[in-house]
């Protein structure tokens, strides 16, 4: 694989990993504003808005997914660093590849049953609001495709690196 070929992956992965953190970012802040509209509802206007808890839960699920989808790209996801730092070079990558391997694997749970779940709770309403709940669940297939991706890639430019290099591959 020639080296503009990885750097064109690299590119590209990096703008949909930037992509994904700035619409989680972007909803982090809107639930910010909608919690502190229901606490400044609730406790100086007297009456709070029914419909914010449901919607800031659901979008708490979407920003905790899509962001751990985005920690898979860029190796900031929970990992046995002090072990793994210890181990020789080689053993080193080895261990990196299964564990991309690994989250990858487990990302092909999240896409199917997640799938299945959206689905099924499709024709279920909120009870709050007058939207399908499986949008809720939908974001469970989303970050498990963009996980897949983030990781097999992940894995496969590492090996690629390990085979024609000696230097150390994307982390």
């Amino acid at each position: 694989m020639g080296e503009r070929v990885k750097q064109t992956v690299q590119m590209w992965m990096d703008r949909i990993e930037r992509g994904v953190t700035f619409f989680t970012a972007i909803c982090m802040g809107i639930l910010s504003v909608l919690v502190s509209w229901q606490v400044f509802a609730r406790y100086v206007l007297r009456a709070s808005p029914y419909w914010v808890e449901e919607i800031v839960v659901t979008g708490m699920m979407w920003v905790g997914l899509l962001g751990a989808a985005a920690c898979v790209w860029t190796g900031s996801h929970m990992s046995l660093e002090l072990v793994v730092k210890r181990l020789p070079e080689r053993f080193k990558i080895l261990v990196e590849i299964i564990v991309d391997l690994g989250i990858g694997a487990f990302a092909v749970f999240l896409l199917t049953q997640g799938w299945v779940l959206a689905e099924t709770t499709m024709s279920s309403q909120m009870s709050t609001v007058p939207v399908p709940l499986g949008y809720t669940y939908i974001v469970i297939p989303i970050a498990g495709g963009f996980m897949i991706l983030f990781a097999f890639l992940r894995a496969f430019l590492k090996i690629v690196n390990s085979t024609t290099q000696k230097g150390e591959p994307h982390a």
